[in-house]
């Protein structure tokens, strides 16, 4: 944004007055060489309340003003409110009337934190990600809920919900002209495979889940199916579905190829011997992609008739996969090629040799995607080693999965836009050879560390011009001429006498922000 960047403001020691437990600077007089200056940053834009000994109140609300740091700059500041405003139009989520200590979009937001931080709490997640906030003195008075308010409100919000948001984050994150690209024959590289979660151990996550490796679903935990598609380039998370662990990764591939064809369209998609089969294959093909893919043992790959036999000069031949109708017509082509690999044996005293069948419709990344995926939620809840999802019923299982692929994606979208950075140029001209940084070098540790710290700063202004600072004190004045009702008293502040049920009540009229009467009920003596 065009201005004065707004990471530090400088104001005259001179200048500060301390007034009912809040410090205000008076003058504009520019600190002069030697003279002590104080150097703060902001923390949020709100209109000024001030109370009668002086203090000073920021009229607004804290959880309009929660943000992600730099993953919500990845994001785009804005979309998780248009999402939860389409959703309230749609009568999918109810309007809620009054001011309290959550709200939809910082439910959202706590999720997708949460997904981060697998040794944190609910409760401590939000006190991270309120950060700096939380010591603003606002006129709405706000603390941490407790952790059954904040379930309370995430079974509001209807999984998909949180889905949308994923589709909404999900995507390339290195474009193809860029160092790191992975390109092949000019189409973008992309791998597809699946990962077993470990959840809760509940008897709800245990009837909609089920588990793998026992037949009598006697393993420790019920566990959550996963199957993406991610890119060889940066590791970024172009779509994903989810389903049970009974369900097969062929399965689960196919029906993501089926709802969302643009994904491969133009793009090799590769993956692993468990997942190459006529139907899945043809799939992609029809949605416009191509595949690589290695071969299970045992399957056969007839040559072609003729002296040729098939064979390419560059080594390798053609052949087809057969079609369930068995009709020969209706075989796929397939290009096959064969290597050797060379393995280290179980003690590593010698080698061993292993041919590899790979095939191609034309002539990877995700294991290393999903590794660091789970190391965000190891540990995650009663568990004390390994990743798990920590919620304890169906429903918050699929919207914490949502979040957490979420997450670690917009994690990585800030390590792709670190490699565009001054900072990553620098780095490239102090190398002997110049090589500009690529994404393999970059720590998906570092990167996530970073940004949880940038949570503990959640603020929109910090990332804004001081000109943007100065027009948001009329936006926001703008904003509080909303439809919502500001009750009189704080509805989360201490009273002295609550209302008894069928007690004598008076009537008298209060004013909301609209400007308009409101009839409110007070006890008697209450006032």
């Amino acid at each position: 944004m065009a201005g004065t960047p707004a990471g530090m403001v400088v104001v005259r020691a001179a200048g500060l007055r301390v007034r009912g437990g809040t410090v205000t600077a008076a003058g504009d007089a520019v600190p002069q060489a030697g003279e002590l200056a104080v150097f703060c940053r902001p923390v949020v834009t709100a209109p000024v309340l001030a109370r009668r000994d002086g203090g000073m109140l920021a009229d607004a609300w804290l959880p309009d003003l929660v943000r992600l740091g730099e993953l919500e700059r990845h994001l785009g500041d804005g979309v998780i409110e248009a999402i939860v405003d389409a959703e309230l139009g749609k009568g999918r989520l109810r309007p809620r009337e009054r001011r309290r200590l959550m709200s939809y979009p910082l439910v959202i937001r706590l999720m997708i934190a949460t997904g981060l931080m697998p040794e944190a709490s609910c409760r401590e997640a939000l006190a991270r990600l309120a950060g700096l906030l939380a010591d603003v003195p606002f006129a709405l008075e706000w603390h941490v809920p407790t952790g059954k308010v904040i379930t309370g409100w995430r079974l509001l919000i209807p999984a998909d919900v949180m889905e949308g948001i994923f589709w909404h984050a999900a995507g390339p994150l290195i474009s193809g002209d860029e160092p790191s690209a992975v390109l092949l024959a000019g189409m973008m590289v992309l791998a597809a495979d699946g990962m077993l979660v470990n959840l809760a151990d509940t008897a709800a996550n245990r009837a909609m889940f089920g588990s793998t490796g026992t037949a009598d679903d006697s393993a420790p935990f019920p566990q959550l199916r996963v199957v993406a598609l991610t890119a060889r380039a940066g590791r970024a998370m172009l779509g994903a579905i989810l389903g049970s662990s009974s369900t097969g990764e062929q399965t689960l591939l196919k029906r993501l190829v089926k709802r969302r064809p643009a994904l491969f369209a133009g793009r090799v998609i590769c993956f692993d011997r468990n997942f190459p089969g006529y139907d899945l294959i043809m799939a992609i093909l029809d949605a416009g992609g191509h595949v690589i893919a290695r071969m299970k043992e045992g399957i056969s790959l007839d040559c072609e008739d003729g002296p040729a036999r098939g064979w390419l000069p560059d080594g390798s031949r053609m052949s087809w996969l057969n079609a369930p109708s068995r009709r020969k017509e209706d075989r796929l082509p397939v290009r096959v090629t064969e290597h050797n690999a060379i393995l280290p044996s179980g003690d590593g005293t010698e080698e061993v040799s292993q041919t590899c069948t790979v095939i191609t419709t034309r002539w990877s990344a995700s294991e290393t995607t999903f590794g660091e995926d789970k190391t965000t939620i190891t540990g995650a809840g009663n568990r004390t080693s390994g990743p798990v999802l920590r919620s304890g019923s169906p429903r918050l299982v699929i919207q914490e999965a949502w979040a957490w692929l979420t997450a670690t994606q917009l994690v990585r979208a800030c390590a792709a836009a670190a490699l565009r950075s001054e900072h990553a140029a620098a780095r490239a001209l102090r190398r002997n050879d110049a090589a500009p940084v690529t994404a393999d070098e970059e720590s998906f540790t570092a990167v996530l560390r970073h940004t949880i710290r940038s949570m503990t700063s959640t603020q929109i202004t910090a990332s804004s011009s001081l000109d943007a600072i100065a027009a948001a004190a009329d936006a926001a004045a703008r904003a509080a001429l909303h439809t919502l009702n500001v009750p009189g008293r704080q509805r989360h502040s201490k009273r002295g006498q609550k209302a008894r049920p069928n007690f004598p009540h008076a009537t008298a009229t209060k004013t909301t922000v609209t400007g308009k009467p409101q009839v409110t009920v007070f006890a008697p003596g209450f006032y």
